[in-house]
């Protein structure tokens, strides 16, 4: 790829983001010209114990712009360490790139379809051939039209693994693209990725399917902890919650939450995550269930895709390898822990957030935090 360096009246204007030349020789990017500094906040504590080993209380590295997500993660993590703290149980692990193979006509499509099943071992060897961490865990085909879109899955050890699947992806490619089969079949071309993994985007095939980490996460509150620290009883959380999703789906929302993104994205940039996954990641449906004889309420959140790594992309930078050590995801099988920790805080989030808007503090919360003043009825 042709690069042209930046001229010099451009890289001028960013006088506050500027770094020297040693800052910036190990970063990744092209045309570099510095940093931008992002505010780094932090919520909690927060009991947390996960089905991978995690236990014990962490703190969430939080970076954002947005006044009130810190302080009311926080809340939300107060009222859950009241009350036994969180737990979440890792349910599956995948990474998928989904190559075409197009060919002649249907008829060619078709006869690779079938063959696609007895080709898999041959894939799986081709592809774990670019790196000792990722291992193919299955092909499934579909076709379209003349052309067969293929999803590989895979299991990237402690990396996200866009980068690592899109290469292993490409070996396959190239390996069959050479092979007596394809000329048999008189394959035209394979091209590396035709939308069906949805890569940092929005889809229901990974939300019924896996495209990272999916995590189930669920914690309670009793109604004294409730009204103490949210303000409200467990009674009309319930309420809102049936009423919301009501609204929710009126407006033809897909899934239910209040605002896991917030703290998806803030723990993605904080932790050297790619912000640009949060498309996929920020899906989640928030369950509530009300027990009227004991006015406790449990609220569960399932995540099904959080593309989250502690090795690679972003996490080498200092300040992301800092915030990972905070929550003890700097070491060699942490990944799910990560993941965990993520949808934990997010849970955290949307209980507090929905104690504001069932108590009409959402709005006073932000103009006294934000803006930095109380109108005469504000009382918090």
């Amino acid at each position: 790829m042709n690069m042209t360096r930046t001229p010099r009246a451009i890289t001028s204007k960013f006088q506050t983001s500027r770094a020297s030349d040693g800052e910036t020789s190990s970063v990744k990017i092209e045309n570099c010209v510095g940093f931008t500094r992002v505010p780094l906040g932090v919520a909690g504590p927060l009991q947390v114990q996960g089905s991978d080993g995690t236990a014990g209380s962490f703190y969430g590295p939080l970076a954002t712009c947005e006044s009130t997500l810190i302080a009311s993660c926080s809340r939300g993590c107060k009222a859950l360490n009241m009350c036994q703290g969180v737990r979440f149980k890792i349910l599956h692990d995948s990474m998928s790139r989904a190559p075409a193979f197009w060919f002649a006509n249907t008829e060619d499509a078709v006869a690779f379809y079938d063959l696609v099943p007895s080709l898999q071992p041959k894939f799986k060897n081709d592809a774990e051939s670019t790196s000792k961490h990722v291992r193919l865990r299955t092909v499934i085909p579909h076709i379209v039209g003349s052309s067969v879109h293929v999803r590989f899955e895979y299991l990237c050890g402690d990396a996200a693994g866009q980068n690592m699947v899109t290469i292993a992806t490409q070996r396959v490619c190239d390996r069959f693209s050479a092979s007596a089969e394809a000329r048999a079949l008189r394959l035209q071309r394979i091209t590396t990725d035709n939308q069906m993994s949805s890569d940092k985007k929005l889809a229901w095939g990974n939300i019924f399917r896996t495209r990272g980490v999916r995590v189930l996460v669920w914690g309670s509150v009793t109604n004294d902890v409730s009204q103490r620290v949210l303000g409200c009883s467990t009674e009309l959380l319930y309420q809102f919650i049936l009423n919301s999703k009501e609204g929710a789906a009126m407006n033809g929302q897909l899934g239910y939450s209040v605002n896991p993104s917030n703290v998806i994205a803030a723990m993605f940039i904080a932790c050297g995550q790619d912000a640009a996954s949060v498309a996929e990641a920020a899906w989640s449906q928030l369950t509530a269930e009300y027990d009227v004889d004991t006015k406790l309420l449990r609220l569960i959140s399932y995540f099904p895709s959080l593309p989250v790594g502690v090795v690679g992309g972003g996490t080498a930078y200092p300040t992301q390898r800092e915030s990972l050590e905070v929550l003890g995801c700097n070491v060699p099988g942490t990944k799910h822990r990560l993941a965990g920790l993520i949808a934990s805080f997010s849970l955290a989030l949307d209980i507090s957030t929905l104690a504001a808007l069932a108590t009409q503090k959402f709005s006073r919360s932000h103009e006294k935090l934000a803006r930095g003043r109380r109108s005469p009825e504000t009382k918090l």
